[in-house]
């Protein structure tokens, strides 16, 4: 088994938790079907380790869709991967059978397991697909409204907070907050606890405006 591999995993799964950004837990949804990561192709759901990392893939690569392909699946299915996009890698595990003879001269039965690797790519990596293979919009999942009073706070720290991408974080260089759309979230508590948490680090940023946590 490819040891160096195994520790490439664990690296980037322990380098999200240390950036806090663990991608697997996330109050919001921007995929209308199953959150699980699956091959688009074939419709089968990856597993072990392949799962983790192509969530990690999705959320460092904002993709909205946790569907995933290969270069070879794509171009049979009419489409191509755009010209610069990096592909993720994922292992295939398994075993094979093999007859050794034994120091009596028996024979015996061995099962040596393999690994190799693949490379696939997120839908929103490919174009030029047939139409089923394009996502729906995202539903309206939070039937909540708005609470007022958090809304009047968030107002009073005059943040510029911005909606529409698929994260939520707070960039320093620009000074604003980034959120997914309200609907996109589980509750109304989900989504404000989320901004909460990004107006946090707006404020501890030490840059924040009109003299506030300074």
């Amino acid at each position: 088994m490819n040891r160096n591999l195994y520790r490439d995993v664990t690296d980037r799964i322990l380098g999200e938790m240390e950036k806090g950004a663990l991608p697997w837990v996330k109050p919001w949804s921007g995929y209308t079907g199953s959150q699980m990561p699956h091959n688009a192709a074939t419709g089968r759901a990856y597993s072990g380790c392949n799962v983790v990392l192509l969530w990690i893939a999705q959320a460092a690569g904002n993709f909205t869709s946790p569907r995933f392909m290969t270069f070879k699946q794509a171009q049979e299915l009419g489409g191509n991967v755009r010209k610069g996009e990096k592909g993720h890698k994922i292992v295939y595990v398994n075993a094979f059978e093999k007859e050794e003879a034994t120091d009596s001269g028996e024979s015996e039965t061995r099962r040596i397991p393999f690994l190799r690797e693949f490379t696939v790519f997120n839908l929103d990596q490919i174009e030029n697909l047939p139409e089923t293979f394009i996502g729906s919009q995202i539903p309206a999942q939070n039937p909540e409204q708005r609470i007022e009073v958090a809304e009047d706070f968030v107002k009073a720290t005059r943040a510029d907070v911005r909606h529409g991408e698929g994260q939520a974080y707070y960039r320093p260089s620009a000074d604003f907050v980034m959120m997914p759309d309200f609907v996109t979230f589980k509750s109304a508590d989900h989504y404000y606890a989320t901004l909460f948490h990004e107006l946090g680090h707006y404020a501890v940023s030490g840059i924040m405006p009109h003299g506030r946590l300074r």
